[in-house]
């Protein structure tokens, strides 16, 4: 009986993790210059309230957090909704973050008509009165961009949407923590305050197991592109 030999195929099979491991980090904000003493006195020496100190502008509400993988310039796929609530005369968020494609949803929530417009485009956002309680307003990102929404009858409405190019962006709560659920990988992290994107970045590093805990101490909250002025 002859035995027939046969070859033997094997076959590589490559699994890719994508899993997503837990981000749980932490801004530090610089510390806040002491009041200089008054220049010009009046018939009483100023002094701090013994009982409640006076409270400061809050910062955090205007901090947003990105992690970009490194050399990934890609857009983000299938990014979904981004739902941004109109309460009373304000947004929830003033700030918030998009990724590139996703279609960011305004739900009015106040008691008050609105129409707003995007100061950057002003057909991004479909012309007409966004009724109250239960009204809507969508509009698609396609590129990083800042955009400012407001209402031109109440020009102290300003919100502002981040589109980036990346799925992880997340807000920033009062203590200053964030969290985010981030595949394993280097990643650049970027902060955006107000209006700009901070000067400074940082590298964070995604372990493949547990949790990554960075902590980003910042210098300075100034715009750069006025600081170089």
């Amino acid at each position: 009986m002859h035995r027939l030999a046969l070859p033997v195929i094997l076959v590589s099979v490559v699994h890719h993790n994508t899993a997503a491991n837990p981000v749980h980090g932490k801004i530090e904000l610089p510390t806040a210059p002491e009041r200089p003493p008054p220049t010009v006195k009046g018939f009483v020496d100023r002094v701090e309230n013994p009982k409640k100190p006076i409270q400061g502008v809050p910062v955090t509400p205007l901090l947003l957090v990105a992690l970009e993988k490194d050399g990934d310039t890609a857009k983000p796929e299938s990014p979904g909704q981004v739902k941004w609530d109109l309460v009373g005369d304000s947004f929830a968020k003033p700030v918030i973050g998009a990724p590139a494609g996703a279609q960011v949803v305004i739900r009015n929530t106040s008691n008050t008509a609105r129409t707003l417009v995007a100061l950057e485009d002003p057909k991004l956002i479909q012309t007409g009165l966004i009724n109250p309680k239960i009204g809507e307003r969508s509009f698609n990102t396609t590129e990083p961009k800042i955009y400012t929404i407001t209402d031109k009858d109440a020009p102290h409405l300003i919100g502002r949407v981040v589109v980036v190019n990346t799925p992880y962006v997340a807000n920033v709560d009062a203590a200053g923590k964030f969290e985010l659920d981030v595949p394993e990988g280097s990643y650049k992290l970027r902060v955006f305050f107000k209006d700009h994107w901070l000067a400074q970045t940082e590298t964070v590093t995604v372990a493949a197991k547990g949790k990554t805990e960075p902590t980003i101490k910042i210098a300075s909250l100034a715009n750069p592109t006025e600081k170089a002025k």
